[in-house]
């Protein structure tokens, strides 16, 4: 179900170096470019998505979706392109205005079918700073539901040189969750030509 206070950004802002490809997020799985297997499990959920993304913006026009450049700090980190996000949300009118923000990676497209909408909920219940989620022990702070409320103190962490999501989490009410996950492709960080063959096999694309 769609959430109307939730926008979603997908983050695609970083270099792609071990893919040596800086257009990571439209490498193809079975002719679907990476970033569309994202949008494809998330649009139906949030009011609205928007990309991080800061070279080549051109080549997701396609999409028909807001590209938005890392505000400051280029390339130095996720955290960046979340704040960035919040700003534009800050600086656009809406029919109704959104309360948080929802952050995917473009590189891991496969999750929990069920993984935002218990993200959703835990943030609900008392409207956290931020949500976050584990997996089989191993944190997996890109994929959170962030408060627009904490927009200001996201700014002061990165102005001390802090760029990861998990470097902010002891200064903001924060709730980790834990996932089950369903498959080994659940979670796969397709960052190199061997995660990108794994993927392949394991979802059957050949």
């Amino acid at each position: 179900m769609q959430q109307q206070t939730l926008f979603a950004v997908i983050l695609a802002g970083g270099k792609g170096l071990r893919m040596e490809n800086p257009d990571k997020p439209l490498i193809e799985l079975n002719g679907t470019p990476l970033i569309e297997l994202c949008l494809q499990k998330i649009q139906a959920q949030v009011a609205q998505v928007v990309l991080s993304v800061n070279h080549n913006q051109e080549k997701y026009a396609h999409l028909k979706l807001p590209v938005i450049p890392d505000s400051r700090n280029h390339y130095q980190g996720p955290l960046i392109g979340i704040y960035s996000a919040m700003l534009w949300i800050q600086n656009h009118e809406f029919a109704e205005r959104p309360e948080a923000l929802l952050c995917i990676p473009s590189d891991v497209p496969f999750y929990p079918e069920d993984l935002i909408s218990q993200l959703w909920q835990a943030y609900s219940k008392e409207k956290y700073d931020v949500v976050w989620c584990q997996c089989d022990g191993q944190s997996q702070p890109l994929f959170s539901i962030w408060s627009l409320s904490c927009q200001d103190k996201l700014e002061g962490a990165i102005n001390e040189g802090l760029y990861g999501p998990k470097l902010v989490m002891d200064r903001l009410k924060n709730r980790l969750i834990t996932v089950k996950r369903e498959s080994e492709l659940e979670f796969l960080n397709i960052n190199d030509q061997k995660s990108l063959k794994a993927a392949q096999r394991m979802a059957n694309f050949g």
